[in-house]
């Protein structure tokens, strides 16, 4: 994004946009003034952490939820290194959710899952339908320690059918950092009428240039060859009387001879697809505000190891059974936990089940399969 605004201060610099609803492990139950079940966005975090830590926490937090519940394993959390009071854990929610709530202790739980997972489905619903994105036609990408959990809740709200788990899933931010590359963002503002003169159009190639050359000294000064030099041009423009413009993606060959006609349409279709409407038939004249320029270094990436496809058997890796809250059934039943570590490729499993590595936990409920 071009813009956005930080703690209701406008920002005009080139950055990613990130929502985020204070959802995690760590989001402390509570009940408002209304007798509603809140979730978050206050948090535990990792000290003194959720009450099953037993670090001296004693607020009711989605963590708690779901080791009552028994998606989280007491003696396998952070595979092995952090064991769970889950006496603790059933207290917490016990005496600050049930009790007040008038709940079973395993409805209150249940009743935290279900509200996180809300929040976080109604974040997704907001920023993709607002860009145009219908979310029932992408899988659900879930990532952190804990979000493989709530992730067939989050997509059921969506009406989301494929849910892809990351292996690096708890270290995800960290893993892509390591492997993204070098980029570089330059903006020069360039006002005028889309094509309304050579002069116009001659101006705006030797901004163009500029940003160019500057990019090109910054990526080999990181040691970038040019083979491995990545330019993105892009174009903010608007209809003549518009407060708001639309970034539009536009070629270098475009730009260098001036095909005006070819940035046009790019222009009604991305206002069209943003807003539900193009004035291309009207004829309405186009602005030019800024011209920008992403330059991107692409950089050595460790290999990822192919795994050879095995049959859709899973013994060998099925740990047990333990009890599981079921919430079609509102019981608890004896549900198979497979070790994720032993799964692999072409292995198929159907739910309920819970899947356990080192580093997340997966929850495939009933009527789904991994």
């Amino acid at each position: 994004s071009a813009s956005g605004s930080v703690n209701r201060y406008a920002l005009a610099l080139p950055s990613m946009e990130i929502n985020t609803i204070g959802a995690g492990g760590g989001s402390i139950a509570r009940i408002d003034q209304g007798g509603l079940l809140r979730m978050g966005p206050a948090s535990a975090g990792a000290d003194p952490g959720p009450a099953c830590y037993a670090r001296g926490g004693t607020e009711p937090t989605c963590t708690d939820a779901n080791l009552v519940l028994g998606y989280l394993s007491a003696a396998y959390f952070a595979g092995g290194r952090l064991p769970l009071d889950t006496g603790a854990a059933r207290r917490a929610i016990a005496d600050r959710i049930a009790k007040p709530l008038r709940l079973s202790l395993e409805a209150a739980a249940h009743g935290m899952v279900q509200v996180i997972n809300v929040n976080m489905a109604a974040a997704i619903r907001e920023i993709s339908v607002q860009k145009g994105y219908d979310p029932r036609e992408f899988p659900l990408v879930c990532a952190g320690g804990a979000g493989p959990l709530h992730a067939a809740g989050i997509a059921a709200e969506l009406g989301i059918a494929r849910i892809v788990v990351p292996r690096d899933a708890s270290i995800f931010c960290a893993a892509g950092m390591l492997r993204t590359d070098l980029r570089h963002d330059y903006v020069r503002s360039c006002a005028q009428t889309l094509g309304g003169s050579a002069a116009g159009a001659g101006r705006l190639r030797r901004l163009v240039r500029e940003m160019l050359a500057e990019a090109r000294r910054a990526l080999a000064a990181e040691g970038i060859p040019a083979a491995r030099q990545r330019m993105r041009f892009q174009l903010d423009l608007r209809y003549a009387g518009q407060y708001h413009e639309v970034g539009v993606d536009v070629s270098a060959k475009s730009l260098a001879a001036a095909d005006w006609k070819a940035v046009r349409e790019r222009f009604h279709a991305q206002h069209d697809r943003l807003y539900g409407y193009a004035l291309r038939a009207e004829g309405t004249a186009v602005d030019l505000l800024n011209a920008r320029l992403s330059a991107s270094g692409v950089t050595q990436k460790p290999a990822l190891r192919r795994e050879p496809r095995r049959g859709p058997g899973c013994a060998r890796a099925l740990k047990g059974k333990r009890p599981a809250y079921l919430p079609e059934r509102k019981a608890y039943r004896e549900v198979p936990v497979f070790d994720g570590e032993r799964l692999g490729h072409g292995n198929r499993l159907k739910g309920p089940a819970i899947i356990e590595s080192a580093n997340t936990s997966i929850l495939v409920p009933a009527g789904w399969r991994a």
